[in-house]
């Protein structure tokens, strides 16, 4: 589901828990007294749908709900180094190079130049390198498990170690504190969810599901393309890449005896993002005269570039 779709999902389910309506949680009856979507400056807080409530004796109850969709797979899909080590500890890069070196021959399999579209990659595409990306199932070839404690795991779902302005994040014009870190748990497609009771008779406390069903975690890596066919909307050639996201992997592009070099970096993971490698991808190819896949081929490239043609 798009993230549109998503955003509407989520504004469907805070539609039914107006303040003043009322649901039962635990044999409890509760009052909401608060209800919107947790938000902050940049990046998002684990938590989509927050509801404060009150029981019948004055006694907070705050529901921090993640939601999914029974198809989700995404978990964290902007992961950067301070995610990371919030995730994994101190030691977190070697554990994401060590990672990625299980399955470096996979790297160096794929194509790196598109000279025609594959799958979702179009035609004209030079990879610079690879996001970092946390799932809930393995996705294709640079994909593996991850191991992580309990501890870990509740992190990865409710972001337990968020930075401050994600934690406390913003409901309506109020600062919350900890209402970024979820609590709860949704899997359940808004189809079959028709009352506010339908939703809290859904949630699952993060713990408990974690420490019951042991999910597993799988990392992903997925390309950044630099697209060097791209127009715009009036045919112009407009060539672009989606931004300076950290790199797990990147390409370091060179000109090397007169033809185009990849060097593969795995052991410097999130440090650099898609500007620094797309940097010294362009001052190879405007050392060589190359604008756009269709002015290389397998004379102006050495062995360590593999081309899809």
């Amino acid at each position: 589901m798009g993230s549109k779709a998503f955003s509407v999902s989520e504004h469907f389910i805070l539609e039914l828990f107006p303040v003043g309506s009322s649901f039962s949680y635990k044999g409890n009856v509760f009052v909401v007294d608060k209800s919107g979507k947790p938000t902050c400056d940049k990046g998002e807080p684990k938590t989509d749908i927050y509801i404060r409530a009150y029981d019948s004796n004055g006694n907070k109850k705050e529901f921090k709900i993640s939601y999914k969709q029974d198809n989700a797979d995404f978990l964290e899909n902007k992961t950067n180094a301070e995610r990371a080590e919030q995730i994994f500890g101190e030691n977190w890069s070697e554990i994401i190079s060590e990672a990625t070196k299980e399955i470096e021959d996979s790297f160096y399999h794929r194509p790196t130049i598109y000279k025609k579209a594959s799958g979702k990659t179009e035609e004209g595409c030079i990879t610079l390198g690879w996001k970092y990306e946390l799932l809930n199932k393995k996705s294709g070839d640079l994909s593996a498990e991850v191991l992580l404690t309990d501890e870990q795991t509740i992190d990865v779902y409710a972001g337990t170690h968020l930075d401050q302005k994600k934690k406390h994040a913003k409901v309506g014009n109020e600062i919350i504190y900890d209402s970024g870190v979820a609590n709860f748990l949704l899997f359940k497609n808004v189809d079959n969810l028709h009352s506010a009771q339908d939703v809290i008779d859904n949630i699952v406390p993060i713990e408990e599901y974690v420490r019951n069903e042991q999910p597993k975690i799988y990392f992903a890596c997925k390309a950044l393309n630099y697209r060097t066919k791209r127009v715009d909307e009036n045919g112009n050639l407009d060539p672009k890449y989606d931004g300076n996201r950290p790199l797990s992997v990147y390409i370091e592009w060179s000109k090397k005896d007169d033809v185009l070099h990849a060097d593969f970096v795995f052991d410097r993971p999130l440090e650099n993002g898609g500007d620094y490698a797309f940097d010294q991808l362009w001052k190879a190819l405007h050392e060589m005269g190359i604008t756009t896949t269709d002015d290389i081929d397998e004379n102006n490239v050495d062995d360590s570039v593999n081309i899809l043609k």
